[in-house]
């Protein structure tokens, strides 16, 4: 977000964190670190046109792979994405598949952080050191893929077969391990429903 603010943020507060953050980020990012590049080669003119092409089709997309042909058709410069794979999905695809997507893999993400803020609160007195130890581990897989993540928003990972590959894997593990312990899920839930429960017998005067 700091890096964000200082590449693209209005003045206020942006020329303080470019005190902070370090020249080579947000410099790199908006472009001012290389003043001569043409305007088709910064990344904001790809973002402003694949939106573009977005609005001009929302809901089915122009298709899989043509943003590179278009982009080259317009500015006559060829690059084989917009370096965000968020908007490279909704000018490729539309607007609802993306949103099928982002929509699946945050619902694994979502889970994966709810067992991670109740692992403590169910650890067993045996084995609780390795049971740290298995909490600790999925901090580390959703860092990793939070990671990845981010790193999305600015390029696209996906035609990189290592970085595409280990970011697959660890949302596989990420699916894997809150399917394995979806019990302890169902088990948080229950028990918010009964103090709920249990609180509105209280305000009401009905619990025995």
């Amino acid at each position: 977000g700091s890096v964000l603010w200082a590449s693209f943020g209005p003045p206020l507060g942006r020329e303080w964190l470019r005190e902070i953050v370090p020249y080579y980020f947000w410099g790199r990012l908006s472009d001012q670190m290389y003043p001569d590049r043409p305007l088709p080669m910064l990344r904001r003119t790809q973002w402003e046109f694949a939106w573009n092409l977005t609005q001009a089709h929302p809901w089915t997309g122009w298709g899989l792979r043509n943003f590179t042909a278009l982009y080259e058709a317009q500015t006559g410069f060829w690059f084989g994405h917009p370096h965000n794979l968020p908007l490279m999905l909704t000018a490729e695809t539309g607007i609802p598949a993306t949103l099928l997507l982002l929509g699946l893999v945050g619902a694994v993400l979502a889970r994966a952080v709810l067992l991670l803020g109740i692992w403590s609160a169910v650890a067993p007195t045996k084995g609780g050191v390795e049971w740290h130890q298995d909490k600790i581990m999925l901090f580390a897989y959703l860092v990793a893929f939070g990671g990845c993540t981010l790193f999305n928003l600015l390029d696209v990972t996906l035609f990189d077969p290592r970085v595409n590959t280990f970011g697959w894997l660890l949302l596989a593990a990420l699916s894997g391990v809150t399917y394995r312990y979806r019990t302890l899920l169902l088990w948080r839930t229950f028990k918010r429903r009964q103090k709920g429960r249990r609180d509105h017998e209280c305000l009401t005067g009905t619990g025995k």
